[in-house]
């Protein structure tokens, strides 16, 4: 039962790819006919040759060779479709994959973070990337051979009743025993290829993780160790791979051993029956050949059963990624208002998991232009705050409202045109400067990007690049240094001209000659803006037109700098502590 459910799921999900190339199926699907109807001609041919014109008293070598030139012409047409055939289904296959990808790789983009906070970036490059690629096995090899060799196996038993019912009935006794075989062969390849592709996943991931890592791992000396892990993850790989081969090796063994059991079962019973003279050599020629091809698609299909098996597991996979709904759900008729920058977090809650909050009730309300510092300790919930007005998550209670309208009414993405968020972790990507700063947008022109620079202050270094603006950045922009990936991400959201500019520990990993220069920018930047600022530098927030400091998920202090000095509380605390004396302004 449950896989009948696996392989009309498994249907359910490629029908849709499959009907958009129907025609081409068809054409397909005439060929495979053809060719196997070629095939089983060959047999019959032969026969008739043998009882017509080599076991009789006169022979007739006209006919003998009429009846050899025939044959090879059915050879070379065969071979013809059959090529004709594999290139057409090679052709439909790899055009549905890249589909496939396309729309996964779509869906993936409108997940909400929540998603890839739960899930490795191995399973979901292993999900794009390999779980497609069984998809195209399952294609351009099963698909083909489980036609060819069903309808096969019904012509097969149509020639062989046709020519003699006892001796057909006698070698149809085996199909029961070889159905059951398959069975039980299946259910266990199944949950193997489930557990191959599972450690295909976790090595895949391991790799990413420790590419991306890679500068930590050689500070503090780890190759050997890491380099250990990840024989551990591939021995692992290695042994479920072994195991499922064996599967498959031991079907295909036991297939062979039938099909030869049958042939000397044939040979028993009608080797007699020709000395007896009650069959013809002729016939039991046809037979040899019909049992021979009779088991070859049930061999074929075997080796093709781990195309099928991951094929099925996949589709299992691929189903679940689509399935996933995004968190953040676009609203009917959602409309945008006029943008002036107008904040509201009326209070407003938020939790990860359930039963964990991380913010609790907070209520603010900042001002179109107003510039905000949020300070407090690791985890006390400050880019949680700025999670909820780019709404990558929604609030468990509350709302957060943007111009007087609550950012589950807006378009998505109107909210992300107008909220503008630089970042600690700078992503930059393989690409020019300028294709990374006006992020591979070319409406967005040249001079647009330039003047965002110039307002940043990052022009001088990129002049100084040996192509300037042109200059490819490897992936991440490793040539380059914090300071300068910063300094390019502030460029980037100044190009798309945000109403509302987030700052999340954005000027943590400048020097204080790179910051001066930044702060200067951000002054003329954040003007006629609303600015979000995250940071435990003094010379960041110690401007700011308002300070909340956070601890545990609530605001338990806001005011100016000045203003909480003068308190001596938490904000004091941490200023005492030397946890914000950073660069602090003379």
């Amino acid at each position: 039962m449950k896989n009948k459910t696996a392989l009309r799921g498994t249907l359910k999900i490629l029908l849709p790819y499959l009907s958009a190339y129907r025609g081409r199926l068809a054409v397909v699907g005439s060929l495979v006919i053809a060719v196997v109807l070629i095939d089983l001609v060959q047999p019959y041919l032969v026969k008739e040759a043998i009882d017509k014109y080599v076991t009789v008293p006169t022979p007739n070598t006209t006919a003998i060779i009429r009846m050899a030139l025939a044959y090879f012409a059915l050879i070379l047409a065969g071979c013809a479709m059959t090529y004709y055939q594999e290139i057409m289904l090679q052709q439909v296959g790899l055009s549905i994959v890249r589909k496939i990808r396309i729309d996964l790789f779509n869906h993936i983009q409108r997940l909400a973070l929540r998603y890839f906070d739960q899930n490795s970036s191995g399973r979901i490059i292993t999900n794009v990337v390999s779980d497609t690629e069984a998809l195209n096995n399952f294609f351009t090899q099963f698909l083909a051979n489980i036609v060819r060799g069903s309808f096969s196996l019904v012509l097969i038993m149509f020639f062989m009743l046709r020519l003699n019912v006892t001796i057909a009935l006698y070698c149809f006794l085996l199909i029961p025993l070889v159905a059951g075989i398959t069975v039980i062969f299946q259910k266990r390849l199944r949950k193997v290829n489930a557990e191959v592709r599972n450690r295909l996943g976790i090595a895949i991931g391991f790799l990413a993780e420790n590419l991306r890592g890679m500068a930590i791992i050689q500070i503090f000396h780890q190759e050997a160790k890491q380099q250990q892990r990840y024989n551990e993850r591939n021995k692992a790989l290695m042994r479920a791979t072994i195991i499922e081969n064996r599967y498959i090796l031991s079907f295909f063994n036991v297939t062979e051993i039938l099909g030869d059991l049958g042939i000397a079962t044939l040979l028993w019973f009608g080797g007699g029956a020709v000395i007896k003279g009650t069959v013809s050599f002729g016939v039991l020629y046809a037979f040899v050949g019909y049992i021979r091809r009779f088991f070859h698609p049930i061999s074929t299909i075997s080796q093709q059963m781990n195309a099928l098996q991951s094929a099925i597991v996949a589709v299992e996979r691929i189903s679940v990624t689509l399935q996933e709904t995004p968190d953040i759900k676009e609203a009917q008729g959602a409309a945008a208002p006029e943008v002036i920058g107008k904040i509201e977090l009326a209070g407003a809650s938020l939790a990860y998991r359930p039963g964990y909050p991380v913010l609790h009730d907070i209520s603010l309300t900042i001002q179109p232009g107003q510039r905000i510092g949020f300070v407090g300790a690791t985890g006390a919930g400050k880019s949680s705050i700025m999670n909820l007005v780019t709404r990558f998550y929604d609030v468990t209670e509350g709302a957060v409202i943007i111009d007087g309208v609550d950012v589950r009414q807006w378009p998505l993405e109107d909210l992300r045109r107008s909220v503008g968020i630089v970042q600690q972790d700078v992503t930059l990507f393989s690409g020019t400067i300028t294709d990374n700063i006006r992020f591979f947008q070319p409406e967005i022109s040249a001079e647009r990007v330039r003047e965002a620079c110039r307002i940043i202050g990052a022009e001088p270094f990129i002049l100084r690049q040996s192509k300037g603006y042109d200059t490819v950045l490897s992936e991440r922009g490793s040539t380059l240094s914090a300071g300068e990936r910063q300094l390019l991400s502030f460029a980037r959201v100044l190009v798309f001209d945000p109403r509302i500019l987030i700052l999340d520990e954005a000027t943590a990993c400048l020097d204080s000659n790179t910051e001066e220069v930044l702060q200067e920018a951000i002054h003329r930047v954040s003007q006629g803006r609303t600015l979000l600022v995250i940071a435990h530098r003094l010379s960041t927030i110690q401007q700011m037109d308002l300070i909340c400091v956070l601890e545990q998920g609530r605001i338990v202090e806001r005011g100016t700098h000045g203003d909480l000095l003068r308190r001596q509380g938490n904000y004091w605390r941490l200023h005492q502590s030397g946890l914000m004396q950073l660069h602090e302004a003379a």
